[in-house]
């Protein structure tokens, strides 16, 4: 055997080694580094900004498609990666609950968005998106007993409370006249769809790394979504060969899909699913700032007051467990 068949079967065992035994400072438990909560934001900011480009292109691209042109970029920076690493042994008890993840996560999730987002307001759909934490959390204890101290509790409940004061523009009463449509329900379903593969992640990071549960999820999510696209193009043409178009799935399937999964599921392994979906609720925190600072809009107070107490609830919800056992290969 070479060299570098070696080192490659050296690689592969490690990927696939469970967390609890990869490599870490003498396998002692250690609490988040500024680091690891600099990382967990990050996915949210990618998020944010496959929002506005999702919005720019929503008339010239279908909802199906659009999701998957980025995963089919992904896919194509993952597979050069796999082969290189010389593939993976995936635990047969784990195979379906890719398969289900790739099917919720990937090829679901973003797509049942979209759809929601054209059925709704978009004071609405943020709304009900900031539930996410409130979902995923739900999701965790039901299906993997983690729990929920008080202490998340009030962090997601202080997050949702930032994110509606910016969305009213700091006038809680105008939130009276909201009027709930099935759009807001296709939003909701979206969230759960998330949250189940945030949950499901923690789960099969039990005995594979978080760069193969996103590649393994990413190839799949790729192939189930094409058909559905060749599908959708057959009575929505689009012109996907112009230059802006390309060079937007070149973008979402870089940062928005490939990085943005790639360290949101290495968040969820460090910080548990519910305290990880947390950080979800700074969406519309980095909306504002994007627009300041691309769109030259001014920042007004009732941002910078609803910022404030999404980030204290993300921080105060996901410092409610300080130590973590879990060492990120």
């Amino acid at each position: 055997m070479s060299c570098s068949t070696k080192r490659r079967a050296e690689r592969r065992r490690v990927e696939e080694r469970p967390p609890d035994r990869a490599q870490g400072r003498g396998g002692k438990s250690r609490r988040p580094s500024g680091l690891d909560y600099l990382l967990l934001f990050l996915p949210p900011f990618f998020w944010s900004t496959n929002f506005v480009i999702g919005k720019s292109l929503a008339g010239e691209v279908p909802p199906w498609t659009l999701n998957t042109g980025r995963f089919a970029v992904s896919a194509l920076i993952v597979l050069p990666l796999i082969v290189y690493r010389g593939g993976w042994r995936v635990p047969r008890k784990y195979a379906f609950t890719l398969i289900v993840m790739s099917l919720t996560g990937v090829t679901a999730f973003n797509s049942v968005l979209y759809i929601g987002l054209n059925h709704t307001s978009a004071l609405n759909a943020t709304l009900v998106n900031s539930t996410t934490p409130l979902t995923t959390a739900g999701l965790a204890w039901l299906l993997i007993g983690e729990r929920m101290p008080r202490r998340r509790l009030a962090g997601i409940a202080l997050s949702f409370f930032g994110v509606t004061w910016i969305v009213a523009r700091g006038e809680l009463a105008a939130l009276v006249d909201l009027r709930f449509s099935f759009g807001d329900v296709i939003v909701l379903f979206a969230t759960l769809l998330w949250g189940f593969y945030s949950v499901m992640a923690k789960r099969t990071m039990a005995a594979l790394s978080p760069f193969v549960v996103t590649a393994i999820t990413t190839v799949l999510g790729a192939l189930f979504l094409l058909p559905i696209a060749f599908f959708e193009l057959s009575f929505q043409p689009a012109d996907l060969a112009r230059a802006e178009i390309v060079a937007a799935f070149l973008y979402l399937g870089a940062l928005p899909s490939f990085a943005a999964f790639l360290l949101w599921n290495r968040s969820v392994l460090l910080f548990g699913p519910s305290r990880a979906a947390l950080a979800y609720n700074t969406l519309p925190l980095h909306a504002v700032w994007l627009a300041a600072v691309f769109l030259g809009e001014t920042l007004m107070p009732y941002q910078l007051f609803g910022g404030l107490a999404i980030m204290a609830g993300v921080l105060l919800g996901a410092s409610a467990n300080p130590a973590t056992s879990e060492k990120i290969p």
